[in-house]
């Protein structure tokens, strides 16, 4: 398990380092401490995920985050959680950007970081470098991608927004 977040202003830009905490480094009980103290889970805007296909990875993180009973959700938190928590995921933008179709959709169809299948393979080589490489350039992928689709999707909402 590997996560990693950086401040964004206002305009989606970086701000401050970006942080990356490994579980081969922390163990998988720290890693997921220090997100949940972040805030992750919380349906607030103190912390708001940004990337590609946030569900699977926010289950993930709450399936583990249960194992390890750091987080005991029923059904009906869960939903609230799900219904109240910001986000700004990249999927349905990406399924837009290959007109409309979901394979073929992902972030790596779109920008240079390689592909996301690899990083068990790495990860069992203990080739951790090439995974904090590989997680470096798929920020900056996303982040290549949400500069170009807010520009374009602000101008459409500009000529689409009715006063």
């Amino acid at each position: 398990m590997c996560a990693q977040y950086q401040q964004l202003s206002d305009a989606l830009e970086p701000v401050g380092p970006f942080q990356v905490v490994a579980e081969w480094e922390w163990g998988e009980k720290q890693v997921l401490q220090l997100v949940l103290a972040k805030g992750l889970l919380e349906p607030t805007w103190d912390f708001v995920p940004v990337g590609n296909r946030l569900r699977f990875d926010l289950t993930f993180v709450l399936e583990r985050a249960m194992k390890w009973k750091l987080v005991d959700w029923d059904a009906p938190r869960l939903k609230y959680f799900w219904y109240t928590k910001p986000l700004l995921d990249l999927q349905p933008v990406l399924v837009l950007m290959n007109h409309g179709q979901f394979q073929g959709s992902s972030l790596e169809a779109f920008a240079d970081k390689g592909k996301g299948s690899e990083v068990p393979l790495l990860y069992r080589q203990g080739r951790f470098p090439e995974i904090l490489a590989y997680v470096t350039r798929e920020k900056e992928a996303a982040l290549e991608v949400i500069r170009e689709s807010l520009g374009v999707l602000g101008d459409l909402g500009d000529r689409r927004r009715r006063v």
